[in-house]
């Protein structure tokens, strides 16, 4: 029966874990929750924001006053598209920078110690590389499923059955297109990163050098996929978990805090003034809870990718960055073990042999009814075995 990488590394991973995050150092705590911000294991952008309500004053607006205009269509259609493209750019630097900290995550696990000023600088021109292969992947995924969704709508086909035949199709396209994307992407923050960081490749060319590997242990790989895939689903239950009882915990003091202010402000008839202090003490919730957030999911984070590492070092032993042991290496040694011992036995028959003959020899001309007497007594039974034979 084979032994699967996938359930061998779990043990692995669970130990390097171990190592890396106990005992309890401050630092290597939140330089990995600033890195888990930008490559995975939940994380995001925190954001707020605030209305100022302006009273006025003197009852309603003078009458000789104009009417305000509404702004014309096309300065409104600037503003949104300014708004998008600099969204849209905020959105490409974000996955520029987590791309770039994908191998600063690797470097970290792989020396045990990690740092993010250094490493980042070192590791910017292979997170570019990864990040133009992530908008490549990206694009060719969303032209597959929008071209023929494209074809669809715009052929003149109404709301009909046809119109639902049609998209039965599409929807399993849709599917299909989405879950391999996803394997790409998901072999491609595993295994080849870890393979550009080791040999200093490109994305394309890791992907050449790991796909005989993931060819050849195809069985491996895909319950590889499949066992990540429910890993993750497992994770990001007790992640979610984990965070929502921190967050009820970290409410309890806003909430008193903010109940005992509001009390004090509305006796105090400042009841305008509530506002001002609400919205600090909400930013203020939302920041500590992001960041015990991320502290929570730095051990989920660590593991998972200590577990991908320790598959890939099983798979590819020359791309071992944490030092694993393979499963086979049972099998193989107690094969080698036979292996060897047979051609101990082998050797040992056939010295017995060449010295029986060759004291035979010397012995006398009677050499061959003395030779296999002596071959029984230094060899045991198995070559008088062959020599019967």
């Amino acid at each position: 029966m084979p032994s699967w990488y996938a359930l061998a590394a779990l043990s692995d991973a669970r130990d390097a874990t171990k190592d890396l995050l106990l005992p309890v150092d401050r630092g290597r705590w939140l330089r990995l929750a600033l890195i888990t911000l930008f490559v995975g294991v939940g994380g995001g952008i925190p954001t707020g924001g605030g209305n100022a309500n302006v009273s006025s004053g003197g009852g309603g607006m003078p009458s000789d006053l104009p009417t305000p205009s509404p702004p014309e269509i096309g300065s409104a259609v600037a503003i949104v598209v300014g708004l998008v493209l600099v969204a849209l750019a905020l959105l490409l630097l974000w996955s520029l920078v987590g791309a770039v900290m994908e191998f600063v995550l690797v470097r970290g696990l792989r020396d045990r110690e990690v740092s993010i000023r250094g490493p980042f600088g070192e590791e910017f021109r292979p997170g570019l590389r990864l990040f133009g292969f992530r908008i490549v992947v990206g694009l060719l995924t969303l032209l597959s499923i929008g071209v023929p969704l494209a074809l669809v709508l715009l052929g003149g086909i109404g709301l009909s059955p046809v119109l639902l035949v049609l998209m039965v199709p599409l929807i399993l396209v849709f599917v299909i297109v989405g879950i391999v994307a996803s394997v790409i992407l998901g072999l491609t923050t595993d295994f080849v990163v870890p393979t550009m960081l080791t040999e200093g490749r490109g994305v394309v060319d890791s992907w050449r050098r790991l796909w005989p590997t993931l060819r050849g242990e195809w069985k491996q790989v895909a319950l590889y996929v499949v066992a990540k895939f429910v890993l993750g689903i497992g994770v990001s239950i007790a992640v979610s978990i984990v965070v929502l009882l921190v967050a009820i915990v970290l409410a309890i003091p806003f909430v008193v805090v903010g109940g005992v202010l509001y009390l004090g402000l509305s006796a105090a008839g400042l009841h305008q003034a509530v506002v001002f202090v609400a919205v600090p003490l909400v930013a203020l919730f939302v920041l500590a809870l992001t960041v015990a957030g991320l502290l929570v999911q730095v051990p989920a984070l660590t593991f998972v990718r200590y577990y991908s590492l320790s598959v890939l070092g099983m798979l590819v032993p020359e791309l071992d960055l944490v030092g694993v042991d393979r499963p086979e290496e049972d099998g193989d040694d107690g094969d080698g073990a036979s292996d060897d011992g047979d051609d101990g036995d082998d050797g040992d028959d056939g010295d017995d042999g060449d010295d029986g003959t060759n004291e035979a020899g010397v012995g006398g001309t009677d050499g061959e009814s003395s030779s296999p007497g002596s071959m029984v007594r230094s060899a045991g039974g198995g070559v008088a075995y062959r020599c019967s034979c």
